[in-house]
Parts: structure tokens; C-alpha cells; sequence
């Protein structure tokens, strides 16, 4: 089977969920005609767990190496949290196939020593007791007031979070605490850039945490979205996609 299609979105999905956080994308792209791929990390959604840890840029490698199999020269990345690590390493590394950039809610500092220790915290208590006070914490951490009020969306997301496997829970929080920092390169970035807060992200990425990043790219966008926390295009798709599609229109 070949597939060739020059431009497309590229999907970036958050810890600990998988490409499926981004289905009200899907739809409202299949609708306009924007082409894109959606992929999961190793040991979330479907993909199967890697034999060994892995760092922020071999997974990079790995997402290039199936944009080249299905002859994909240009994306638009659109990364949420872990997914915007990625993005800066795609910067880093592989600029001739960056179109443009949508970051949600990440930043491009790399972990404090505490914020470090506690993910290794976190890694050994997994490997203790299993990942379901781990979903417990994100479902509350990751969402907004209004979120939480919606029932049916907040199983949907624990049923997301539910498809990541122990292993591939430990492997990313490696990947995550070993990240370098990206500030340095804010600077040289050129591409179109939309950078998305959730408005009520006080735990993960609050607002002026993002914002560090729109500051530091030239010309870059920043817009907080009402009613999301730490993933906006899931807690307010609406929103979302009123502002992405456009950029995505424009840019692709």
C-alpha cells in the first residue's frame, strides 16, 4: 500500500492518553478536508511497548520515520503537553518538515531536580501498586471544574487513560523527567506558531507558563481557551477547533 500525501496535521497526544483525546479533531477535520495522522507513543492506545526505555528524541525519530513511509514531506504538528516536547525536537532536528506549530498547554522547560525526583517517585510507586492512582491524579489534575461536571466526558478520558500499559507509563515519565530544555531555541523558530493555555490549568501548565513559549517565538499567537485545564481540545473542542482550523487553513 502507498499513500501519498504531501502536507498534513500531525497528532501529538498528552501523558498519559493516546491519539484518541483528539477525536472531536478528527471529526471536525474529516468535515473541512484537512488531512492528518494521529499516532500513539509506545505502550498507549495501540502501540505495543518498545523492548527498552527510549528518550524524547528517539520517539521523535520514530513518529518521522512513519511521516517518510506514508510519504508525508510537510506537517503542522499540533502537540498537547508531551506531545509539544516532541514538536521542539522536530524544530531541533527536522525543520524542513515543519509548516507551522500549534502548541496546548506545554512548556519548554525541562524538569527541575524536584520535579525530577518526584517523577521517579511516581515511576517506582507504579511499579508498587499498578497506574490507577495515576489515572485518579490526572483525571483530577488535568481538567477543568467544568470538565469534571460532564460525567460521560470524564469516563470517556479515563477510558483513554485506562489503554496505557504500566510499562509504557514508566518508559514516558523517564523520557519526560530526561527532556532537555528548549528555551534556547524559542529564539531561532520561524514557523507560523499558535501557542493554546487552558484557562484552568493551575496544576499542570498554567497560562503564564505556556505563554513562555508564544514570548519567546517572534510573532507566535497566544490564546487561553475558557473551560479547559490541561487539554483543551478534549474539555473544549468548540473553541478549540474555532481557532486551530483556521491556522491550519492557512498554513498547511
Amino acid at each position: 500500500m502507498r499513500v501519498y500525501q504531501p502536507s498534513a496535521v500531525l497528532f501529538l497526544h498528552a501523558f498519559p492518553l493516546n491519539k484518541d483525546m483528539y477525536k472531536y479533531q478528527f471529526e471536525a477535520f474529516e468535515k473541512e478536508g484537512i488531512p492528518y495522522v494521529a499516532v500513539d507513543y509506545p505502550g498507549f492506545g495501540e502501540e505495543r511497548n518498545w523492548p527498552t526505555d527510549y528518550s524524547i528524541s528517539q520517539l521523535t525519530d520514530y513518529i518521522v520515520g512513519k511521516l517518510n513511509s506514508l510519504g508525508i514531506k510537510r506537517v503542522i504538528p499540533i502537540g498537547d503537553s508531551m506531545g509539544g516536547y516532541i514538536m521542539f525536537e522536530l524544530w531541533r532536528r527536522y525543520k524542513k518538515l515543519i509548516s507551522g506549530f500549534v502548541f496546548v498547554s506545554t512548556r519548554a522547560e525541562a524538569d527541575t531536580e524536584e520535579a525530577k525526583k518526584a517523577r521517579f517517585a511516581t515511576i517506582e510507586r507504579v511499579e508498587r501498586e499498578g497506574k490507577d492512582f495515576l489515572i485518579e491524579f490526572m483525571l483530577e489534575a488535568q481538567t477543568s471544574p467544568k470538565t469534571k461536571e460532564n460525567r460521560k466526558k470524564m469516563e470517556e478520558l479515563k477510558c483513554i487513560m485506562n489503554k496505557a500499559t504500566e510499562e509504557g507509563i514508566v518508559k514516558a515519565l523517564k523520557a519526560l523527567a530526561e527532556r532537555p530544555d528548549n528555551r534556547e531555541i524559542l529564539k531561532d523558530i520561524t514557523a507560523a506558531t499558535l501557542v493554546i493555555a487552558g484557562k484552568d490549568d493551575e496544576q499542570i501548565t498554567p497560562p503564564e507558563i505556556v505563554k513562555g513559549i508564544a514570548d519567546g517565538i517572534k510573532g507566535s499567537l497566544f490564546v487561553e481557551i475558557p473551560n479547559s485545564a490541561h487539554l483543551p481540545p478534549f474539555e473544549n473542542p468548540e473553541e478549540f477547533n474555532k481557532i486551530v482550523i483556521p491556522f491550519i487553513k492557512e498554513n498547511l
